[in-house]
């Protein structure tokens, strides 16, 4: 929760090499209440019902449904195709298998092997960006402990090399839309708003919970 005084943020991640958002872009709010969940161990929640409110160093809008803050803003470089491949270990399981162990289903369930194209791509700048209004401090200590970005960290893609949150200049609509466009999903009320895209999404955190989808304006 924010508890010094808020102000208008720039904040940058400088990658250390290729990201891969399968999603698109990334929301800030989301990444830093991933960031108190992991200094507070919290769980991680596989279903709605586990999920436990987490505030986080942002303001929020004056009707309390999201926080003030974009999702991320970069332009690609350039992408590449890479795969990534689970073979499963056969000759393995049969040597370690026993009387009871009669077939092994290859194409399907558990032991099923595969090979799924993953798109990576390289920023310009190697940088992403966001924009919001919240409490320099606090965001720098939780940003200080997320040290990769996006989808198959584990692998070693988007990994961070350097945070930096600074003050900004605001604008009008700041920081959630910029020349009358959405910079997240915004109500399709939203002043100011001038003919945006619209889609089903949900509107804060988690967002992967999609029961909660409406339609909103949404970046391009």
């Amino acid at each position: 929760m924010v508890t010094g005084l808020p102000e208008p943020l720039a904040i940058t991640a400088r990658l250390q090499g290729a990201i891969a958002l399968p999603y698109g872009p990334l929301a800030i709010d989301s990444l830093l209440a991933a960031a108190v969940a992991r200094r507070d161990g919290i769980p991680p929640a596989l279903t709605a019902a586990e999920v436990r409110p987490i505030e986080v160093p942002v303001a929020r809008e004056p009707e309390g449904r999201f926080h003030l803050a974009s999702f991320s803003v970069s332009e690609t470089e350039c992408v590449e195709r890479r795969w990534v491949n689970r073979r499963f270990p056969l000759a393995e399981a049969q040597a370690r298998g026993d009387a009871k162990l009669r077939r092994i289903q290859l194409s399907a369930g558990p032991c099923k092997s595969y090979r799924l194209p993953l798109e990576t791509r390289h920023m310009v700048g190697d940088e992403l960006l966001w924009w919001c209004i919240g409490e320099r401090k606090q965001i720098e200590a939780l940003l200080a402990i997320t040290s990769y970005l996006g989808k198959k960290r584990g692998v070693g893609l988007g990994r961070v090399a350097r945070w930096a949150v600074e003050p900004c200049e605001p604008w009008n609509g700041f920081p959630v839309m910029r020349d009358g466009k959405p910079l997240r999903p915004l109500p399709p009320d939203w002043p100011g708003l001038d003919d945006p895209a619209m889609a089903y999404r949900t509107l804060t955190y988690p967002y992967w919970i999609h029961t909660e989808e409406q339609l909103c304006a949404v970046p391009d």
